[in-house]
């Protein structure tokens, strides 16, 4: 794999460099705009005498200019000095005020290139601390600072990509790497959190979009091409965590070979039954891949003879064709004929987002899982009363 297929972005931190306002003006002068460019924002720092500047650029440019420091302020300073008095509080957000000038020129501003936005937000650590003081103590803060080291892969993001904004959202990786060659089809909307403007997109970019407005100061990878034998080794260097939602049968099974190997944990769900895979091969080094499920990769999709036969052979990284859903199963023995694909919900997604949210939380954190594959099946644990015959 190039390096070149590999698309991340500048954040403001002591390592990764930031844009002043002359660089911002001729990237936006600079047509066409990097590939880049549809996924990643562009943060700038300016000193106090741009800002008005950077306000005639955006208009001259049509992009709308969006600043709430003043609000992002007081709230720092709430959750800095959450038992001090309000007027104890607007102090000491004056004092800070005094000390780095006006409100305007706090902070970095946000350049979302495909929304035409710049937002002004507060620097990297003031930003970490307010966006994830709600976190606390769920997450400690040296917990959370624990996880900012960690870096988790995401191969697969249709269910994948719930579980990585779920992963972003909660702030468990410092660095996340998303991997898909898929591109959004009208019925993947039924599903996934993206809009009819954004058909034709390729899957990484659109998660991508999602965390980086979520958190812009978060490393994002995005990897826009298939992997593949040739490729899943140096997808998966430095990685603490892989979450595989691919439907690449093979691949599946290549990576937890590779991963076992790196005794690195592997984290699955899937969006049928609440099924749900933990393997720590990092304490675990002796689990077969898939908890031995399958003795041997499977073929390739190509060696099928039609995608229901695909679909079936699927079926056993979804616990075996007698385990999914009934409905599941009469809907795969249809397609080809009265359908034209597997049947999924956009509840089950997120089901799968927070269950592996739960279990990669506790793996990053050092926790030794043992491993575990079932169904978290809410159709068996909500129970419906039987249908009483006199329909009363």
């Amino acid at each position: 794999m190039s390096r070149d297929s590999w698309v991340s972005f500048p954040q403001a931190s002591e390592n990764r460099p930031v844009v002043d306002l002359a660089g911002f003006e001729s990237a936006l002068a600079s047509p066409p705009p990097p590939a880049d460019w549809s996924w990643a924002p562009m943060i700038i720092r300016l000193p106090p005498s741009e800002v008005q500047y950077l306000e005639t650029v955006c208009r001259t440019h049509g992009i709308a200019l969006l600043d709430t420091i003043d609000c992002q302020l007081a709230e720092l300073s709430r959750v800095r000095y959450p038992a001090r008095k309000l007027g104890k509080r607007q102090e000491v957000a004056g004092w800070k005020l005094v000390a780095h000038g006006e409100a305007a020129y706090w902070g970095n501003w946000v350049f979302f290139p495909w929304e035409s936005k710049v937002v002004h937000l507060l620097d990297r650590e003031d930003y970490f601390d307010v966006v994830t003081s709600r976190n606390r103590d769920k997450i400690t803060r040296r917990e959370q600072q624990l996880l900012r080291t960690k870096r988790i892969g995401v191969v697969g993001l249709s269910v994948g990509g719930e579980i990585a904004v779920a992963v972003a959202q909660e702030h468990l990786c410092g660095t996340i790497v998303l991997a898909d060659f898929d591109r959004l089809e009208l019925s993947n909307v039924n599903r996934l959190n993206a809009g009819v403007d954004e058909l034709g997109e390729n899957k990484a970019h659109l998660v991508a979009r999602r965390i980086v407005k979520i958190d812009p100061y978060l490393e994002v990878v995005a990897y826009e091409g298939r992997i593949s034998q040739s490729n899943a080794a140096e997808f998966l260097d430095g990685l603490d965590l892989l979450v595989d939602e691919c439907d690449d049968l093979q691949i599946k099974f290549h990576l937890r070979e590779l991963a076992r190997a790196r005794k690195l944990n592997v984290v699955y769900a899937a969006d049928e039954r609440g099924l749900l895979s933990v393997e720590p091969y990092a304490h675990a080094p002796e689990l077969l891949p898939f908890h031995g499920r399958l003795e041997r990769p499977q073929s390739s999709r190509d060696a099928y003879d039609d995608h229901r036969a695909f679909l079936r052979a699927m079926t056993l990284w979804l616990g075996d064709w007698d385990r999914i859903s009934e409905r599941s199963r009469r809907s795969v023995e249809q397609v080809g004929h009265a359908l034209s694909g597997y049947p999924q919900l956009a509840s089950e997604p997120r089901l799968a987002a927070g269950q592996v949210g739960h279990v990669a939380r506790r793996l990053l954190l050092g926790e030794r899982l043992l491993p575990f594959f079932g169904h978290l099946d809410l159709n068996e644990l909500i129970i419906a009363r039987p249908a009483d015959p006199a329909g009363s």
